[in-house]
């Protein structure tokens, strides 16, 4: 028996014999054309390209898949149409000149190598869709390119990089989880896992070579854990998980209609963490009350460029047709540090998680936050928008954004065009010393919102990516919670509405300390949302508040840990 430890992606067990399957992605032979057949070449290109957007079109429209997928395969389509892509792609078949399959090769092979060089995990991992839409296209072009069919009897799929049409392509009667060696949570490929419900486990390492065809394999997609060729023991244990996950899972599909209040009354707002349109039907599915953080990144690294005015707009609008009322925070551009700082032409900062991100990058390129904030504006006068601001520090620092707005607000009233007047302006509290100063910040603005993934890092100087401190990586260390304690305080002190949007929130430990240190809105993951409703209504205020006190009082992230732990195991033994 041999355990590997990868990310866990989607949850669930599965058990199963592995189907090791070699992906698709070799480029074509160069094959070098005359000038004569340049013509002929750029025909073909066209013509695959508009295959293919067909083929994504259909894929769109298919009643039968979920709205992620279908959002995924429209977006695709609408890359295909990028003047970017065919002018590289026109320039590579002329310059060569060289057929076009060679063409297309290179240019995605180019871009997919940027994509894969970025820091930021959300933004690398984009790069698996360049992967499939590149795939797509050989495949009409050398109608030969392509994957193994599927499985005829249950399999648990071993492969290097899915794409995410190669999931949404598997036979799900068949195909238990996925097992990958590369790929992480945000990418396209695992948000397609997750909505089909397929247990997988991605970025393994080297592992294909190790296993054999056909061989014993347990996915456990929530440890992120592959057991290969397990015991005896073992297996009879991890059946029985997989009965007791199926048993959870459940509960927790019941708990997403239901009123979010502990069994004392007290009512708690739980919404959804979103990037992008599509995940806002997930989130409501799953029971959220609203969307508390709409990052607004994707705009960029869907389009490649900066989306105008009118391209903002119809991204909010979107969302807030699909909310019915609920209310959207929007986030605006977080940029910087290890989000497409190269791509945007900023220059190479010494430390640049200290540098030129965030707000300071708005503030640095005010004709993009301009845009963006007339947009904002304007999708306020037809839904429940609130504006949040990202990586604030100081009075200062809001206050200068406040006066922008102002401005921006003045531009539309001269241009006679509509939007809410009091639209409420709210900022994350992500940097220690915002946190500090949240008495002075709670006077200016309308709420806030923690961001502890920054919150911690910042405050115990620990780089989460860096393997060789990431233990030290703790949001139960006191110098967090009692961060926290303030932050809610004031909040509380100043009449200035306090919600938690940070990863913290998605752990049931987690959820129930914040819970008694008074936190009254969570935003999370959409499919985190049941899970926090579990916890909200398994434990009275009274129970919550003496849980945070008590946890208040341990002096290592250890200790308090293993109390918590202790408290969501008595409160709900489920899990």
């Amino acid at each position: 028996m041999r355990i590997y430890q990868g990310i866990p992606v989607s949850p669930g067990v599965a058990i199963g014999p592995a189907l090791v399957q070699l992906s698709a992605d070799s480029a074509p032979v160069q094959r070098a054309i005359s000038h004569g057949e340049v013509d002929t070449e750029l025909d073909r290109f066209h013509k695959a390209v508009e295959g293919a957007r067909e083929e994504l079109q259909a894929l769109a429209s298919g009643s039968s898949l979920t709205e992620a997928i279908r959002g995924i395969a429209s977006s695709h389509r609408e890359f295909l149409a990028d003047p970017t892509l065919h002018r590289e792609v026109e320039d590579a078949i002329r310059n060569g000149p060289s057929s076009a399959e060679w063409a297309v090769a290179s240019v995605f092979r180019r871009w997919i190598q940027k994509f894969k060089s970025l820091e930021d995990e959300f933004f690398r991992q984009r790069y698996v869709d360049l992967i499939d839409l590149e795939r797509r296209l050989l495949r009409k072009l050398l109608p030969k390119q392509g994957v193994a069919s599927s499985p005829d009897h249950p399999v648990v799929l071993v492969t290097q990089d899915p794409t995410p049409s190669e999931v949404v392509s598997v036979d799900r009667k068949q195909v238990m989880g996925f097992v990958t060696e590369m790929g992480g949570p945000t990418s396209h490929t695992a948000i397609v896992a997750k909505s089909m419900g397929i247990p997988a486990v991605f970025g393994l390492g080297q592992i294909m070579s190790a296993i054999l065809p056909g061989g014993t394999l347990i996915c456990d997609g929530e440890s992120g854990q592959l057991i290969v060729d397990p015991d005896a023991a073992t297996l009879e244990r991890y059946k029985e998980k997989r009965e007791h996950v199926k048993r959870r899972f459940r509960i927790l599909k019941r708990m997403a209609q239901l009123p979010s209040e502990t069994p004392d009354g007290w009512k708690v707002s739980v919404l959804g963490n979103i990037e992008f349109p599509f995940e806002v039907d997930e989130a409501i599915q799953n029971g959220a009350a609203g969307i508390g953080l709409y990052r607004t990144e994707f705009l960029y690294t869907e389009q490649g460029r900066f989306p105008d005015e009118e391209s903002h707009l119809a991204e909010y609008r979107s969302a807030l047709e699909k909310m019915r009322g609920r209310p959207l925070v929007i986030r605006t551009f977080d940029f910087g540090a290890d989000k497409f700082a190269a791509e945007l032409g900023m220059p190479p900062e010494p430390n640049p998680f200290l540098g030129c991100r965030s707000i300071r990058y708005s503030f640095a390129r005010p004709e993009l936050f301009r845009t963006q904030l007339r947009a904002i504006l304007r999708a306020s006068a037809e839904g429940r928008v609130k504006l949040m601001l990202p990586m604030i520090s100081s009075v200062t620092e809001y206050r200068r954004a406040w006066t922008i707005l102002e401005q921006v607000k003045e531009e539309l009233r001269r241009d006679r065009v509509h939007f809410d007047p009091d639209l409420p302006v709210g900022v994350m509290i992500e940097i220690p010393a915002a946190a500090i100063t949240a008495d002075l910040l709670a006077k200016e603005a309308d709420f806030f919102s923690i961001g502890t993934n920054d919150l911690t890092q910042y405050t115990l100087a620990v780089d989460r990516t860096n393997e060789r401190v990431a233990s030290l990586y703790r949001p139960s260390n006191p110098s967090i919670l009692r961060l926290l304690k303030q932050i809610i305080r004031e909040g509380e002190r100043h009449r200035v509405h306090v919600s938690m949007c940070g990863e913290m929130a998605c752990e049931r430990p987690y959820t129930l300390l914040l819970l008694g240190l008074g936190i009254r809105e969570f935003s999370v993951t959409p499919s985190a949302v049941p899970e926090v409703k579990r916890v909200v209504r398994a434990v009275t205020r009274r129970a919550a508040a003496r849980i945070a006190r008590q946890a208040m009082t341990f002096p290592t992230p250890e200790e308090v840990d293993a109390f918590l732990a202790e408290e969501t195991s008595r409160l709900l033994p489920e899990t």
